[in-house]
């Protein structure tokens, strides 16, 4: 009779909690996320997170009240009991779960790095590079002027069939003498006979060694200066480079925690425009996010590169509620077991 009266009153108990947790007009904090959490064309809350905790909550009580805010916001207020979780791919870090518990995972990842996406063999980026050669040129070909007069004058009487006395015919033919000398071809067609001239020659062509050994550096810099991205594979790469992040992510704390310069943006959308127009370099974020953003606004102009930076696990934040996380972590295992948590994940990040 006493065993018949314990299980009742369990019973009882777990049916109590159970109505309260599907019956109490649930308040929820959304953070878009797409694909984790976004408004489709009817404007309505829908992606992996959203459907996923409609089906923890069931068909009977899938209508929520969603409150779309920042993810700090959202964070303050389960922690002061104002509302219930959040939905939009927030992820489980140390100083979270210090204030916070979090569910089970549903979804592993790993922040990545986006950057823009440079076309090779762009007629733009060959414009670029031959407006740096002439910058660099510009005070050699002065200095080749000025030596070209120069040996002309001290050469115009000693060696006067190479360098003629009229002024015009024998500037030219200075002039020739130094860029022959300079680019190192040296046709032999005038030399210098003078003391002087071949002091000045000597000194030149030293000269024309260093000229076309900054000149072939200006170039080859320009070139592949786009390219030094194939060279991010740590996190220290990143001290040379612009980098972004979004206010109030783990990407934040990870920069914060090597050391390394960022700037911030209040949106994904916000910083990815950044990296487009030039304002940053590289943008670190989470993969799935990212990569679903770009594919919808910014195909052909900027990729994700494959690396993960950091590992990242998404989770549902509730205040301290055993029962509560008791409820969503059989439901997130549930949803595992059945197979929905995968067929969510196809459907919205392979789609």
């Amino acid at each position: 009779m006493k065993m018949i009266s314990n299980a009742f009153a369990f019973a009882f108990f777990f049916g109590f909690c159970h109505v309260i947790f599907a019956q109490k007009s649930t308040v929820i904090g959304i953070k878009e996320a797409p694909p984790f959490a976004f408004k489709d064309s009817k404007g309505e809350w829908v992606g992996i997170t959203v459907d996923l905790w409609k089906e923890i909550q069931g068909e009977q009580n899938a209508k929520f009240l969603p409150q779309e805010m920042a993810l700090d916001k959202l964070l303050i207020g389960i922690e002061r009991g104002e509302i219930e979780t959040g939905l939009g791919a927030i992820s489980i870090i140390y100083d979270r779960e210090k204030k916070l518990d979090f569910s089970i995972p549903y979804f592993e990842t790993g922040l990545a790095l986006a950057v823009r996406i440079e076309s090779e063999g762009n007629v733009s980026n060959y414009i670029d590079t031959l407006g740096k050669v002439i910058k660099a040129l510009i005070p050699w070909i002065l200095l080749l002027l000025v030596v070209g007069v120069l040996i002309w004058f001290l050469e115009k009487k000693i060696n006067e069939d190479q360098f003629h006395k009229p002024l015009g015919e024998g500037i030219g033919s200075g002039i020739w003498w130094a860029c022959v000398t300079m680019t190192t071809v040296g046709y032999g067609d005038k030399t210098p006979k003078s003391f002087f001239g071949r002091i000045i020659a000597v000194g030149w062509m030293f000269s024309g060694i260093i000229l076309i050994s900054s000149l072939t550096a200006t170039i080859t810099t320009s070139m592949t200066i786009d390219r030094l991205y194939d060279q991010i594979a740590s996190l220290d790469d990143l001290k040379k480079q612009k980098t972004g992040a979004i206010e109030s992510t783990s990407a934040v704390d990870l920069l914060q925690d090597n050391g390394i310069t960022h700037g911030t943006f209040p949106t994904l959308n916000e910083g990815l425009a950044a990296l487009s127009n030039g304002k940053i370099n590289v943008l670190i974020h989470d993969e799935p996010i990212m990569k679903h953003v770009i594919a919808q606004k910014y195909s052909g102009m900027l990729q994700v590169l494959d690396i993960v930076m950091d590992k990242q696990l998404y989770a549902f934040p509730v205040q301290d509620n055993a029962i509560i996380l008791e409820q969503i972590n059989l439901g997130i295992i549930k949803a595992i077991e059945s197979g929905k948590v995968e067929s969510l994940i196809q459907r919205y990040l392979h789609e």
